[in-house]
């Protein structure tokens, strides 16, 4: 299997922002976050009507997490994956998800001289069959991962890597929890 690099950076280290008690939110956090780069995760990808259409795994590997996922029922071609700051998806339209996760504040696109940011993925290839399957690498790295968690989400469109915030990629056809909220 060929693991896709790169600096995007998932499921690492975590950043409290509660009020109530930073130092014990921000243990709680990081340990969630701890967890599931030592023991990995498995989790379904939801189409719009909720039926499961694939599964999401994290792996454990000496240079960090191999996420990889597969999905069937998809219109076949080219579709944008972006990792979106909120471990939550909930159908038609997985507005749940949040936005695209951004901490340093990048614009969108690997193409983008101003980007790109945390979750830029590269796009889907499905094939005739309706399937499809993409694996990434996610370093060791102290990155911020939100309280409300972190999802990924499949697009309608092709991600043309350039166009802030979100490549012109269109709807959100499918969503997967990566790290649940704290």
């Amino acid at each position: 299997m060929s693991v896709a690099r790169s600096g995007f950076s998932l499921l690492v280290a975590a950043n409290a922002l509660a009020a109530c008690s930073p130092a014990t939110d921000s243990r709680r956090a990081n340990d969630r976050v701890t967890r599931t780069f030592a023991q990995g995760f498995s989790g379904p990808i939801v189409d719009g009507g909720g039926k499961e259409i694939g599964r999401i795994t994290g792996s454990p590997d000496k240079e960090g997490l191999i996420v990889a996922f597969e999905v069937r029922g998809l219109t076949p071609g080219r579709h944008a994956i972006h990792v979106h700051d909120t471990g939550s998806c909930d159908p038609p339209a997985f507005a749940s998800a949040g936005s695209h996760w951004n901490p340093q504040g990048k614009q969108h696109g690997t193409d983008n001289p101003l980007g790109a940011h945390e979750g830029d993925w590269d796009n889907l290839d499905v094939g005739a069959d309706g399937r499809g399957s993409s694996n990434r690498l996610i370093p060791r790295w102290h990155g911020k991962i939100p309280e409300s968690g972190l999802s990924l989400v499949i697009h309608a469109g092709t991600d043309d890597e350039m166009t802030d915030p979100d490549g012109n990629s269109g709807s959100r056809l499918a969503c997967a929890v990566v790290i649940p909220p704290s």
